[in-house]
């Protein structure tokens, strides 16, 4: 039934017509790992999850994004060693905060830490090759 004597009600009627604007929220970069907004949650949480790689590295260094991130993807996809990675979590930062200060010796952690950097690349690799193979 299709009367062309309906007229549309009040909560029928449609909005104005208004030309399409391209918003820009950023480079993918920025929206994909972040904009620099100094790793904090809306709870003022640090949300960066390897800060004695950072400690012991530097925050520029490759091995702290790849230990960073090696880490992250053990604690969200639940792999071996997730238990581990959520006490990282937990009390990474004041750990760092000990090695950063001189109250923990840097030495052992670093001996840990080039450790965890060579098996971080190593399963990089391996994940890596696996997709450019299929």
């Amino acid at each position: 039934m299709n009367r062309s004597d309906d007229k549309p009600t009040s909560t029928g009627q449609r909005k104005p017509y208004a030309t399409p604007r391209l918003i820009s929220y950023g480079s993918v970069k920025d929206l994909v790992q972040g904009g620099g907004g100094g790793g904090k949650d809306s709870d003022g949480q640090n949300t960066k999850s390897c800060w004695i790689a950072e400690a012991l590295y530097g925050i520029h260094d490759p091995r702290t994004a790849l230990v960073r991130a090696w880490v992250s993807d053990i604690y969200v996809y639940k792999r071996r060693g997730w238990l581990l990675a959520a006490l990282y979590i937990r009390i990474g930062r004041q750990t760092a905060e000990l090695i950063h200060h001189g109250y923990l010796p840097r030495r052992w952690f670093r001996l840990v830490f080039d450790a965890l950097v060579e098996k971080a690349f190593d399963q990089s690799a391996v994940a890596i090759k696996a997709a450019v193979g299929r």
